[in-house]
């Protein structure tokens, strides 16, 4: 029997998934496939390359904090636009330093494309030209498309690519809207992935994982209270938008972990063992349901 773990986007949230897999690991309970969008798809790279929990929590501890390279001539580009008439914006960070970051930790464990990873991932971006999903995978799958399928819009059928350098995957699907810039790759404009599936559930079992585990942020409660910048404003509109999009996926997942994580905005690195403690004691409150689920196979 084989099981999956799926985790979400949730930009510094993300540091939840790394208590999940502590906590996991602690209990005996071996993963055989994992998928992650966004920041979920960076603890995903990491734990598939070989990394332990408390590494991955180093890494975001140490790096988190350096990531955001943020654009040093964005007030020029804004002023400019008042003569221009234009704002040549792409985002707010570039993203290169995310991308630098996990292209050295995965060069460490002789990673450099997604098909030197052994245990079997998937990753999804999405083409910010035609709104596909684009999974980037290891394991070839075999997928039957319905009649209906083909006659829908051809943005609804993904696309599978089999290779592809794990850092730039990474980097285009952490490519939060108006946050980081779209990654160009494969001669495609590629942005956050949890844009069209948050958390990835059926591409694990499409893959050949029998259960699958989801870590997810949806279905909790928010805080009411928004604090009116660009970033908050983009994240709050990201939640309403992805909480009928993320529905089927978390429909497919056997169980659901939702670690409890209130307050925290997109960037802020500094509450990465807050948010590791969250997922880890969420997990170890359900763990007796979750073994008890593995254990009805």
């Amino acid at each position: 029997m084989s099981l999956g773990l799926a985790l979400s986007g949730g930009g510094a949230k993300g540091g939840a998934h790394i208590g999940v897999l502590q906590a996991l690991k602690e209990e005996g309970i071996k993963i055989d496939y994992i998928s992650g969008a966004s920041s979920g798809s960076i603890v995903a790279a990491m734990y598939a390359c070989g990394y332990s929990p408390y590494d991955i929590l180093h890494m975001f501890n140490c790096y988190c904090k350096n990531m955001s390279d943020y654009d040093r001539f964005l007030p020029f580009k804004i002023i400019g636009m008042v003569f221009t008439g234009r704002l040549k914006i792409k985002g707010l960070a570039r993203g290169n330093n995310l991308e630098n970051t996990i292209c050295n930790f995965c060069k460490q464990r002789s990673v450099i494309d997604i098909k030197d990873i052994k245990m079997p991932i998937a990753i999804p971006t999405v083409d910010l030209n035609t709104g596909e999903v684009v999974y980037y995978l290891n394991k070839e799958i075999k997928e039957r498309v319905s009649l209906n399928y083909l006659n829908s819009l051809y943005d609804d059928i993904p696309s599978y690519m089999y290779k592809g350098d794990i850092a730039s995957i990474v980097r285009a699907s952490s490519s939060f809207p108006t946050v980081f810039e779209p990654k160009i790759l494969d001669n495609r404009i590629l942005i956050d992935g949890g844009v069209r599936v948050n958390t990835p559930v059926n591409i694990l079992k499409k893959m050949g994982a029998e259960k699958v585990i989801a870590v997810s942020f949806d279905g909790i409660k928010k805080d009411t209270t928004v604090h009116c910048n660009i970033i908050d404003v983009a994240m709050k509109t990201f939640d309403i938008m992805g909480h009928e999009i993320n529905r089927s996926e978390l429909e497919s997942a056997d169980y659901i972990i939702r670690p409890k994580i209130k307050n925290m905005m997109l960037l802020e690195c500094n509450k990465c063992d807050y948010s590791a403690t969250q997922g880890y004691n969420e997990t170890k409150k359900n763990i007796d349901e979750i073994k008890k689920m593995i254990s009805n196979w």
